[in-house]
């Protein structure tokens, strides 16, 4: 028996959740949703791997289960810009991102957060703060397919131009990265217009998929999201019309619980 005590550290987490994955494991397809599901992992693997700077590829702790997905990278004792705690951030953000977009490839959506706080992490063990205040803010503040960043955290994810220019705030100060300015930051020129028209022709049939308000109003979010994307940097003919939906016009707007308030206030 090993008595050697373990102890908790600081991690930068993300924490992802895959959308409709409880219900296809109910169904004849779970076995196609698992391949779905190691296919998108080594996919993303590959794909930052291949072009993003080597310097944001790190040697992260990953965990997947069932329809969630954890990335843990160690927080180190430097804040300044290029050091490690930089490199940690970037690289939570881009996974995140770069899973975000290419689950449109098997049409899934993903939502979850990104934090700052304690963790233990191993081969057999993740415990801590950092697991379970990531889930409340997925579950309950981050409410559409988005990823989040907790309030209290976000001068970590905000020191370079790259950083900034991907992330978003909404109207109640909840901070979410906006996947498709990172994606395409990456994305080789001579490939960004099949990318999107991709993209472009999925979320217009996921608009068609099933006649559930409440999923909808979620996909016309995504599409709005993107469509914000595309009138910024001039892809004009990728636009979604989403003139005959009654959440064309529909802003963020979030369930505020006391969990949020708190997370806001503290910012404040």
């Amino acid at each position: 028996m090993n008595n050697q005590t373990i102890r908790l550290s600081q991690y930068y987490l993300a924490y992802i959740d895959i959308l409709g994955i409880k219900e296809a494991i109910k169904s004849n397809k779970s076995e196609e949703y698992l391949n779905n599901i190691k296919e998108l992992y080594e996919l993303t693997y590959s794909y930052i791997k291949v072009n993003c700077p080597q310097e944001y590829f790190l040697k992260a702790n990953i965990k997947i289960f069932s329809d969630n997905l954890v990335i843990a990278v160690q927080k180190k004792e430097c804040y300044e810009f290029g050091t490690p705690n930089e490199i940690a951030s970037c690289y939570l953000m881009i996974f995140a991102s770069f899973f975000q977009v290419l689950a449109l490839k098997y049409s899934l959506l993903v939502r979850g957060s990104i934090i700052v706080d304690d963790l233990y992490i191993d081969e057999t063990f993740i415990y801590g703060k950092a697991l379970s205040e990531a889930y409340k803010l997925e579950s309950e503040i981050a409410n559409y397919p988005r990823i989040i960043i907790n309030p209290r955290d976000i001068h970590l994810f905000m020191k370079s131009d790259f950083q900034q220019k991907i992330i978003s705030k909404d109207s109640s100060n909840i901070y979410y990265i906006n996947p498709f300015e990172c994606y395409f930051t990456y994305v080789p020129k001579e490939h960004k217009l099949d990318n999107l028209n991709v993209i472009t022709e999925i979320l217009t049939e996921k608009l068609s998929e099933n006649n559930d308000n409440k999923i909808n109003q979620k996909v016309c979010w995504f599409i709005n999201m993107f469509n914000d994307f595309c009138s910024s940097n001039g892809y004009l003919d990728n636009i979604i019309n989403l003139d005959n939906y009654p959440y064309s016009e529909q802003k963020i707007e979030v369930r505020v619980t006391g969990f949020a308030r708190e997370l806001i206030k503290k910012e404040d």
